[in-house]
């Protein structure tokens, strides 16, 4: 357990049948990279920290903010305001992809998770969250954090029903789109859709023809067309432009190519048409994307 009074940067891990809790205490700057392969909740309830994920975002995490994960990911973290008198408070807590999907598997049984995915289409598989949403997850993740710290009676039993909680959440809000994403890519990897998934993945920036994408699947294109809405709850020409918007927001953050370069890079003819395809799922054009990364960070 971490001694608050002791002026040193401190760490403290717990962990549970399906969850892990990693408690850090920073007095001083440290540099540090992870490694995560799970669903992951990241907060401060002190302090500031700079945290770098590897092709998707940058940005300065301070208390009331979640950033979460549904997918593979390396993180770089670095703790610039550190001090004895402004110490950095981080947790983080890791669910197993097994137990998360099963929850998602009991609640797609009974509400068809598809129908729960709405149009738009503003956040990626690693995003960041706040506000009213942002909250209700703050406060599921806190009471699991007392759980996953204290030595109490059927300890993984009430740990599983907050991690349960924890996902109703999510699925409340904004995050509903992590999860359902990363549920759909494991549903699908032995699918005969994953074939037609992967290929849109690979080949993103090309023209995909939709013939191609069935044979892929080996079922005709009605058949195709009607099973991939089925399970991802969009057509797969929306999944295309969805594949090319998440590349185009990794682009418009990590490098300085213009919008024009960025088009053509993800095979749009004209970077007016990519623009209004951008605005459409995060609401912002690229440009003020682009500059709200230097508000942010």
């Amino acid at each position: 357990m971490i001694d608050f009074s002791k002026p040193s940067s401190q760490s403290a891990r717990f962990t549970a049948k399906n969850s892990e809790l990693y408690m850090s205490y920073d007095v001083i700057n440290e540099n540090r990279e992870y490694q995560f392969d799970n669903l992951v909740f990241a907060y401060n309830t002190q302090g500031s920290k700079n945290v770098d994920i590897a092709n998707s975002l940058s940005i300065n995490l301070q208390p009331g903010t979640v950033i979460m994960g549904a997918t593979k990911f390396e993180a770089k973290t670095s703790l610039p305001n550190a001090s004895l008198d402004i110490p950095t408070v981080c947790l983080v807590i890791e669910i197993s992809k097994e137990k998360a999907w099963k929850v998602l598997e009991k609640v797609n049984e009974q509400y068809q998770l598809p129908h729960l995915i709405k149009e738009e289409r503003k956040i990626d598989p690693m995003d960041v969250f706040h506000g009213n949403g942002g909250n209700l997850v703050l406060n599921t993740l806190k009471s699991l954090q007392n759980l996953l710290a204290e030595d109490i009676a059927f300890k993984d039993y009430w740990i599983n029903l907050k991690i349960e909680e924890l996902i109703l959440c999510c699925l409340q809000t904004n995050m509903r789109k992590v999860l359902l994403e990363g549920y759909s890519k494991n549903s699908l990897i032995k699918h005969p859709l994953g074939f037609a998934i992967e290929y849109i993945r690979e080949h993103y920036n090309t023209r995909i023809n939709i013939k191609t994408l069935a044979d892929k699947a080996c079922m005709s294109k009605a058949t195709f067309f009607r099973q991939f809405k089925n399970h991802l709850g969009m057509t797969p020409i929306t999944y295309i432009h969805c594949e090319r918007m998440k590349e185009g927001k990794k682009l418009l953050t990590m490098t300085t190519e213009s919008i024009t370069e960025i088009s053509y890079r993800l095979g749009y003819g004209s970077s007016s048409y990519f623009s209004s395809q951008f605005e459409k799922n995060y609401g912002c054009s690229p440009k003020e994307y682009r500059k709200s990364l230097k508000d942010i960070i």
